[in-house]
């Protein structure tokens, strides 16, 4: 299922990126929808990715005070495009276990054809259920077996209220947050400055904080992954760990 999840995702990327590509001369860019595009991409690459996906779910680095909380910003890490929280826990968990090796399943170093798709995992390989044991209860194999339903779902429920809302609030910040992603995984191996001497290439990059809410300052995070906050430097800003101090116990 994580493989099928896979391929799903890299079709979901290219179908948003060509129709950002062509709503540019179909719809106008006001400052309107320019905020709502805004709104889009935070609540999808900010708060559905950084923080349920990498910091809450992969990490363990919190807990919420409040579950109607925890239930809409799950809502919006499944609407993020970027698979199910099993596909993506599984993925990123991997990638810390190998950081910058063969084995990792998004290192730019070896995988060039992966900067673009780090989702991807090979068809074929053995899923090692042990990886994410703990994620292995049934809303999440729900949410892993209909995937693509959800995504669809929403994209209707948009589409019947407007197709102008369903291509700013949701097709564009879908691109910008793959875009976002996959340069994250490019750059922040590769660019940067490191602050403790980890095993891998880590870097911490300004440019991807700035872009991504504080996922940017990777080597801080490589360092100490269950730490809900990668700021280390009193200018190293995290927008992500500010939000989690509200909401967690």
């Amino acid at each position: 299922m994580l493989h099928a999840s896979a391929l799903s995702i890299s079709i979901i990327q290219i179908i948003s990126t060509i129709f950002t590509i062509v709503g540019f001369w179909y719809f106008d860019f006001t400052l309107t929808n320019l905020i709502i595009v805004f709104i889009g991409y935070f609540l999808y690459s900010g708060i559905g990715v950084s923080l349920m996906m990498h910091r809450y779910w992969t990490h363990k680095s919190f807990e919420f005070k409040n579950n109607l909380i925890k239930c809409i910003f799950s809502l919006f890490a499944i609407l993020a495009g970027r698979g199910s929280p099993l596909g993506w826990v599984y993925v990123h968990r991997l990638h810390h276990s190998f950081s910058d090796t063969e084995k990792d399943p998004h290192d730019p170093a070896t995988k060039h054809w992966r900067i673009f798709f780090p989702h991807l995992i090979k068809y074929g390989e053995k899923i090692d259920k042990r990886i994410i044991k703990d994620m292995l209860y049934k809303e999440h194999l729900y949410v892993n077996k209909y995937y693509i339903l959800f995504l669809l779902v929403w994209s209707l429920i948009l589409f019947l209220i407007s197709f102008e809302l369903l291509y700013f609030f949701y097709i564009v910040p879908l691109f910008l947050t793959f875009l976002s992603l996959d340069l994250f995984v490019f750059l922040t191996h590769r660019y940067g400055y490191r602050n403790f001497n980890t095993k891998d290439n880590s870097r911490n990059n300004w440019f991807i904080s700035l872009i991504l809410w504080g996922e940017g300052w990777h080597n801080n995070h490589h360092n100490n992954p269950r730490n809900f906050s990668t700021k280390v430097k009193w200018w190293e800003f995290d927008l992500t760990s500010s939000i989690i101090r509200l909401i967690k116990k």
